[in-house]
């Protein structure tokens, strides 16, 4: 192993294999070239807000879809 970029970690072996630690910047302007405008922030209390609904909706569905039929 050896120190690369950054103060990343490179392993070397018969089939070379190479890692880097990017920062923010770096990974902000790889999405802007891969996917332009169109990714948008994300509202970390909104995103929970609806992973708790899907959730309840669910059990919901659960509870009232394996009821026994007499």
């Amino acid at each position: 192993m050896s120190a690369g970029r950054k103060g990343a970690k490179v392993m070397k072996g018969r089939d070379e294999l190479k890692t880097y630690i990017l920062t923010p910047e770096e990974v902000e302007a790889l999405l802007l070239s891969d996917f332009g405008g169109r990714l948008q922030p994300v509202d970390g209390t909104k995103l929970s807000r609806l992973k708790q609904q899907k959730a309840n909706a669910a059990v919901h569905k659960m509870r009232f879809s394996s009821t026994p039929k007499t």
